[in-house]
């Protein structure tokens, strides 16, 4: 999944966090890992790199 065209910060932190859960639990990766590699996937560097995106994405709609 490529992170240009999600504008809607609610879907991606939901798509992101059933993907970590995924691969905690049923890939058996660490609670870090499994966020970090979910991000990954998703398009970001790291969690960080989505959470900032996030953050971004809610600013433009507070402040238009």
């Amino acid at each position: 999944m490529e992170r240009e065209g999600l504008n809607d910060w609610q879907l991606i932190e939901d798509l992101f966090e059933e993907r970590a859960a995924i691969l905690e639990y049923d890939a058996g990766y660490t609670h870090y890992a499994a966020e970090q590699t979910a991000a990954q996937q998703m398009g970001y560097a790291n969690k960080a790199d989505l959470k900032i995106h996030i953050q971004k994405i809610k600013a433009e709609t507070i402040n238009g």
